[in-house]
C-alpha cells in the first residue's frame, strides 16, 4: 500500500471517531430530554400514559437529530464551504431519513428479531448499535452530507 491509502484510512478512522463522539453527545441529549419531558413538562398533561411517551420520544427524536446535524455538519463531515438554505434543508432531511431508518425502523427490529431467539434484550440492543452505527456513519457521510456535485463534504 502506498503511504497516502495509510493517509486515507486514517482520515476516515478519526471522522467516525468523531462520528462517535457526536453519537455519545446525542444519545445524552435524547436521554435528557426524554427524563426531562416524561418526568416533568408532561407529567401533569391529561394524556393517556401511551401518547405521553409517543410525544416524548418525538421531541427527544427531533432534538437529537437537530443536535447531530449541526455538529456532523460542522465537525465531522463540514467542509468549510457556505452551504444555502436549501442545501442545508436538504441536508438535515436526509439526516432525520438516516436516523429514522437506522434508529426508528432497523434497531427496534434487529432487537425483535434477535429477542425472539432467546437473547436478553440488553444484549439485543447492543447488537443493534453494532449494526446501526456503522450504517448511520456511511449514510450520512456518503448520502446526507455529499455535495450534490458528487463529492463528498
Amino acid at each position: 500500500m502506498k503511504p497516502g491509502k495509510y493517509a486515507r484510512w486514517g482520515a476516515a478512522l478519526l471522522q467516525f471517531v468523531k462520528f462517535g463522539i457526536v453519537g455519545v453527545s446525542n444519545t445524552a441529549i435524547s436521554y435528557g430530554i426524554e427524563m426531562l419531558c416524561y418526568y416533568v413538562l408532561f407529567m401533569n398533561v391529561p394524556w393517556s400514559e401511551s401518547v405521553r411517551i409517543l410525544a416524548t420520544s418525538v421531541l427527544a427524536f427531533v432534538v437529537s437529530v437537530t443536535n447531530s446535524y449541526y455538529w456532523n455538519n460542522r465537525y465531522v463531515f463540514g467542509s468549510g464551504t457556505k452551504k444555502t438554505v436549501r442545501q442545508h434543508l436538504t441536508a438535515y432531511l436526509k439526516t432525520v431519513a438516516c436516523y429514522g431508518v437506522t434508529g426508528l425502523l432497523l434497531a427496534p427490529a434487529i432487537k425483535v428479531y434477535v429477542t425472539a431467539l432467546g437473547v436478553p434484550y440488553w444484549l439485543s440492543s447492543l447488537g443493534a448499535l453494532v449494526v446501526t452505527i456503522p450504517l448511520n456513519f456511511i449514510l450520512n457521510k456518503f448520502w446526507a452530507f455529499r455535495k450534490s456535485g458528487g463529492s463528498k463534504e
